[in-house]
């Protein structure tokens, strides 16, 4: 069952249609992080293009929100 989240777009660490490249870029960024926030891979369904965010950054539906399809918890 695909869950479905809203973040912030401007909120976005990085995109990609490539999954495996935010995959690695996810990696890089968990080694910086000295917090450890979980993140997430998000689809966007009008571009299929994919983002990555910080887990705890997901909102509730508002106007400066957008809907995505939750890809990957890493």
């Amino acid at each position: 069952m695909e869950e479905t989240v809203f973040f912030n777009l401007g909120n976005a660490i990085a995109s990609n249609f490539d999954t495996k490249e935010l995959a690695r870029t996810a990696q890089i960024d968990q080694s910086k992080d000295l917090k450890r926030r979980g993140l997430v891979i998000a689809t966007d369904l009008d571009s299929g293009e994919h983002f990555l965010f910080y887990a705890d950054d997901v909102k509730e539906a508002d106007p400066t929100t957008k809907e995505f399809k939750l890809h990957d918890k890493l």
